[in-house]
């Protein structure tokens, strides 16, 4: 009797167990930090006093801090040319950081002295990012590959290999598990991966859904939770994923801890775990044009705000993108007849008019190109794991950037190659030797200008001796050309960041303005900002007149 009535007891109490809820991290109240109006990006780190952010537009990075209560910013002062922050050390000592670059590419990786001292260059690796093992080493990737190097940078070895590219890894505060993002469908769709600190067993968490793609997975200092981020058509938000069950949690079920009216990025948490520091963002731009005469940046289209404006080779039509939720829309060029020609939940970027000015191509938030009427109509795809497909001057083929097919061997080093369509045929070739090239424009109707690997020189591509040549060297972010042909014009990045054009008939180099303290979009979609070139040879651009500052969510963990 005693027997059942125990039983009975235990399964009352069962019942009642499934029935109550599982306990769930509660954000209890957010913190503003900063109050700087300086564009941030990246991953936030603490040595538990301060937090580490990067400011400044891409191509352009500085190293800023705050204190960890909030107050005004300052910057680390460092001769590393456009640190990206990757982690900070485990005894506070100093920041890890890569070096000079601002896109997918790999990068020399140094140590930073903090609050002062000499950086110094971790041996010979380089990596697209990088992280901490509690120990001090150093955890890197290199495209596909992962993995760790000693201390100093020396003794590199591989960890692990994956059928995508890999980024924001992270180690668990007892350095036994490793976990990081891996993008697929040329940066589209992304999976949180997990695997032990040696590499092994590699095996997914969580991917792509509804609620958006995750990414930037960082460890809670007790082990229990990961907080990541994901990217999806409303913005981004911050979530957290239990990393084991227990008693009080049956399940490894992702929990929301925002939800607007911020966008919540590059989360990193507080030593103690009580706090996450985030970028909070609300985005909003303005599109201005450069003139020369009244030497400042004017409205343009009534100040709208759009990112991506091209015209049509007559001047008399434009299209732009809306920001920041990504429609494609068309005008006349005095901003009248406005017609929307795509629609949620397609995001949009990279438009380019075709010459006759019946058509508009352009790349989806998934690296996919379309063309659509500039009449609207539905759009049709026409290339997969490709962006920023231009026309060539007749109208009759497309050129743009292709990214390599995970089928790919992971000792493949290039990621991307240019390719050309013809509408005619339908045929797809490839530009000869075009691996590492990016942002192909043509350049009359035998020729493309495209950037190097690294974003340190134009080359340009004869299409009738098959040949490659270089035509500039340099720091470059962003490049257009002029609807005449005539002008390459771009943006260069370091610490005076400056707009300036080249005159491709004789190779002339000609200044049109700094752009330092000029505040661009970084856009969440293009991981960047463009220049444009209205009809009348200004430069075009997106100034960000959102806010973007650093605050502190206060956690409280079940």
């Amino acid at each position: 009797m005693a027997a059942a009535v125990f039983f009975a007891a235990l399964a009352a109490t069962a019942i009642v167990w499934l029935k109550v809820p599982d306990a769930v991290p509660v954000v209890e109240s957010v913190t503003q930090l900063t109050d700087d109006g300086e564009p941030k990006n990246g991953q936030l780190v603490s040595d538990g006093s301060r937090v580490y952010f990067n400011e400044g537009p891409n191509g352009s990075w500085k190293i800023a801090q705050v204190s960890a209560t909030g107050g005004r910013t300052s910057l680390v002062d460092t001769r590393i040319p456009s640190p990206w922050i990757a982690g900070v050390a485990p005894d506070n000592s100093s920041l890890l950081v890569s070096a000079g670059g601002y896109e997918d590419g790999l990068y020399p990786l140094w140590l930073i002295p903090v609050p002062a001292g000499e950086p110094r260059r971790l041996g010979a690796i380089a990596g697209s990012d990088a992280a901490f093992f509690p120990d001090g080493r150093i955890l890197f990737v290199n495209y596909r590959d992962l993995y760790a190097a000693d201390k100093d940078g020396s003794n590199p070895r591989m960890l692990a290999s994956m059928d995508g590219y890999i980024q924001d890894p992270s180690v668990s505060a007892d350095g036994k598990t490793l976990t990081a993002t891996l993008y697929t469908r040329g940066w589209a769709a992304s999976t949180l991966v997990e695997m032990r600190a040696d590499g092994a067993g590699p095996r997914p968490l969580l991917g792509s859904s509804n609620d958006g793609r995750p990414c930037c997975s960082r460890w809670s200092p007790d082990g229990r939770y990961l907080v990541y981020g994901t990217a999806h058509r409303e913005g981004s938000d911050l979530w957290a994923l239990p990393t084991q069950t227990g008693f009080f949690r049956r399940t490894r079920t992702p929990i929301r801890l925002t939800a607007g009216p911020l966008e919540y990025s590059g989360a990193g948490l507080s030593r103690d775990g009580k706090q996450i520091f985030a970028i909070g963002t609300k985005r909003r731009g303005e599109l201005v044009r450069y003139d020369s005469q009244a030497q400042q940046f004017l409205p343009f289209l009534g100040g709208i705000s759009a990112i991506d404006a091209t015209f049509s080779k007559d001047g008399k039509w434009v299209a732009y993108v809306s920001y920041p939720d990504h429609n494609l829309w068309r005008s006349r060029a005095d901003g009248t007849e406005r017609t929307q020609l795509t629609y949620p939940p397609m995001k949009v970027q990279f438009p380019f008019i075709s010459p006759d000015g019946n058509k508009v191509a352009f790349t989806s938030a998934q690296y996919d190109i379309y063309l659509v009427g500039v009449d609207g109509g539905t759009p049709q795809k026409i290339a997969e794991h490709s962006a920023a497909a231009n026309w060539s001057p007749d109208g009759n083929v497309l050129l743009f950037t292709s990214f390599y097919g995970y089928d790919r061997p992971a000792a493949e080093r290039h990621q991307r190659y240019l390719q050309t369509f013809d509408l005619r045929t339908r045929e797809t070739r490839v530009v000869p030797s075009s691996e590492g090239a990016t942002g192909g424009v043509w350049v009359g109707q035998d020729g493309l200008i495209a950037g190097g690997e690294e974003y340190t020189k134009f080359l340009y591509f004869d299409f009738k001796s098959q040949k490659w040549s270089e035509l500039l060297s340099g720091n470059f972010v962003n490049w257009t050309v002029s609807l005449d042909g005539k002008y390459l014009y771009f943006t260069t990045g370091g610490a005076e960041p400056q707009v300036k054009r080249v005159r491709l008939s004789e190779g002339k180099v000609e200044p049109i303005t700094r752009l330092t303290g000029f505040r661009r979009v970084v856009d969440a979609v293009e991981q960047g900002t463009q220049i444009d070139v209205a009809p009348d040879g200004s430069a075009v651009f997106t100034r960000d007149i959102g806010t973007q500052e650093i605050y502190a969510l206060n956690i409280k963990w079940p």
